[in-house]
């Protein structure tokens, strides 16, 4: 039956068999030379350096020698140096993983303002002109949305069918019909939008847009990069009348309904009259912006760096 040795100077155990009991020859581990123990006459092995008739364990033999924690020591730097590697990679990387997320992100905005606005498109192609931002009765009282218009363009004919076209938006035979929103116009970036039946895409109006006091334009002779359709923070339902008024001062930033912007940090998604799909930086110069809005200012403005 083997006994087990532990070498008294590199402390490495090796199975030895009782033939080599009392012989001496090279450590398996560190190659010094080491006497391996022996049997007494009653058969008990007794290490080499033991007072005669000690006996030891047949299976393990301590050393008397303290343990050396250097191992453990190097283990542990290994494995914080490997965890600091890790995290200076991340370091380094976050700012484009960011912007991963960001781009993710937006492009479901981009998908669903690319729907909205096919179905503006639309609408233009049968009737002249885009929809009014908001329909009016007699009396000029605004009574709905111009998405409510463009429901039969997206697909959905049975709400528009559902919809009293003669009645405003709050009126008891419509206010039923909020819970009956589309999806493409709630964001996914917004926490409430879906569960409040808030819109998150907007149009820009007022004097010198495609929709200014006079009327909506046609899409036909304008300058080909102007914006239709931008993001915005949620604050009405759907069916309501209200956009982004440009009287208010154009601006990007997180105001709902009233800045253009706010789903993104650092950047807003919006889409063109040609359909491009744009993510514009927040800190856009005022100059471009209104170059971008003016549907027929002959400004060349180049977008090439806010295309996906």
């Amino acid at each position: 039956m083997p006994f087990e040795f532990v070498c008294p100077n590199c402390h490495c155990k090796t199975k030895v068999l009782d033939k080599f009991a009392g012989q001496s020859g090279p450590c398996v581990g560190c190659g010094k030379q080491v006497t391996m123990p022996h049997f007494n006459e009653k058969g008990v092995l007794i290490p080499a350096s033991s007072p005669s008739g000690l006996p030891i364990s047949r299976t393990k033999i301590a050393s008397d020698k303290p343990r050396s924690w250097l191992p453990a020591i190097a283990g542990a730097c290994v494995v914080v140096s490997v965890l600091l590697t890790g995290a200076l990679v991340l370091w380094i990387s976050w700012p484009s993983i960011q912007s991963n997320i960001r781009r993710v992100a937006q492009a479901r905005d981009l998908e669903n303002l690319q729907l909205i606005a096919k179905a503006l498109n639309a609408y233009s192609d049968r009737y002249g002109t885009y929809p009014p931002p908001a329909v009016t009765d007699a009396a000029g009282k605004k009574l709905y949305s111009w998405r409510v218009l463009i429901l039969p363009f997206m697909g959905h004919e049975d709400v528009y069918a559902s919809f009293e076209l003669a009645q405003p938006w709050d009126s008891p035979a419509n206010i039923s019909m909020l819970s009956k929103m589309p999806t493409e116009f709630a964001s996914t970036n917004s926490p409430d939008a879906l569960a409040t039946y808030e819109a998150n895409y907007a149009l820009i109006t007022g004097p010198g847009t495609l929709f200014p006091p006079t009327g909506p334009l046609s899409p036909k002779n304008i300058d080909a990069q102007t914006l239709l359709l931008v993001e915005t923070n949620n604050s009405i339902a759907w069916t309501t009348p209200g956009d982004i008024d440009i009287s208010r001062g154009l601006k990007v930033g997180n105001k709902s309904m009233v800045e253009i912007g706010g789903l993104h940090s650092g950047s807003f998604t919006a889409v063109t009259t040609k359909l491009d799909s744009l993510r514009i930086p927040a800190e856009v110069s005022q100059m471009l912006l209104d170059a971008l809005v003016s549907p027929n200012g002959g400004e060349k403005v180049d977008t090439s760096a806010f295309r996906e």
